[in-house]
């Protein structure tokens, strides 16, 4: 049992608590900066007077955001890239971790393929030929381009495979006795009981496909299909770079305009991860926990 009143307890906790605050201050303070400058006036921005409250409360860059057709053509985009991916992700994940979470008797040839899952961790083809595959089976400029090459993760396999090894073993045992094959015990008995591990993958899964950008740059030309965060990079970047070379007052005022539009789809952008992130925050500890123990 734990004594809580050993000094060295109560001094690791203080310090537990202040850095855990100070990482969460680190991580919203950003998003409170954005959010105050997409709610304030052009004059506040330009003026630099905008921390973390909205100066001059309004509504402009929201206006603004609304008739940027290009925004909600790649808002539309991920949506679509990131409920593709998480059905086919998950899927694979699943179908490749049951294997290698049966005993050796059941599936012999289990410990070749979890050191080739392994493998994959430490090496990979890279980016030219990663690129040069895409481009040969003729995915560039479609929207699976942004799906396939990434579908499946070795740690989320490894992940979910840990979780369905720590179930007991005896309830796949009595289903094969009542004639349940292989197919019926993983949809009826282990994904079931599975939900924490699929909860947590499911948001590895949303959040890298939302937060992706650099495949959408180098498979997409076709501004069309950009994801949204390839979008906010590009208009992003080349605001910086038109502010950072501006010289006359016009230039200054079109940035500080600029700003306030980014910084309201900024935060659009965030939204709908902000809304799903607590629906699943009760599953993300319990399937980090059970999924990360090592064989």
């Amino acid at each position: 049992m734990v004594n809580r009143n050993n000094p060295a307890r109560r001094i690791f906790i203080v310090c537990n608590y202040f850095f855990s605050s100070l990482i969460g201050l680190l991580c919203v303070v950003p998003i409170l900066h954005v959010l105050a400058i997409s709610f304030s006036s052009m004059d506040a921005v330009f003026s630099n007077r905008v921390l973390f409250w909205p100066v001059d409360f309004n509504l402009d860059n929201y206006n603004i955001v609304v008739r940027d057709s290009q925004f909600f053509q790649s808002y539309f985009v991920t949506i679509i890239r990131a409920l593709l991916g998480w059905a086919f992700s998950l899927t694979m994940t699943v179908l490749a971790a049951y294997p290698m979470s049966l005993r050796k008797t059941t599936f012999p040839a289990r410990p070749f393929f979890v050191a080739y899952f392994m493998g994959t961790m430490l090496f990979n083809g890279g980016m030219i030929p990663t690129y040069l595959v895409v481009k040969g089976t003729g995915l560039l400029d479609t929207i699976w381009a942004l799906i396939l090459p990434c579908a499946l993760s070795t740690y989320n396999v490894i992940l979910m495979m840990n979780f369905m090894k720590g179930l007991p073993e005896a309830l796949s045992e009595s289903a094969f006795l009542d004639g349940a094959g292989h197919w019926t015990t993983l949809w009826k008995i282990i994904l079931p009981l599975c939900l924490p591990s699929l909860a947590t993958i499911s948001l590895f899964i949303v959040l890298a496909h939302w937060n992706a950008w650099f495949d959408g740059m180098i498979y997409i030309k076709n501004m069309a299909l950009k994801p949204l965060q390839t979008y906010l990079r590009s208009i992003v970047i080349v605001d910086a770079s038109v502010g950072d070379s501006a010289m006359y007052l016009e230039d200054l005022i079109a940035n500080a305009t600029a700003d306030g539009s980014n910084g309201a789809k900024i935060f659009l952008a965030l939204l709908p991860i902000m809304c799903i992130y607590p629906f699943l925050q009760k599953h993300f500890a319990k399937g980090i926990v059970r999924g990360s123990v090592k064989e």
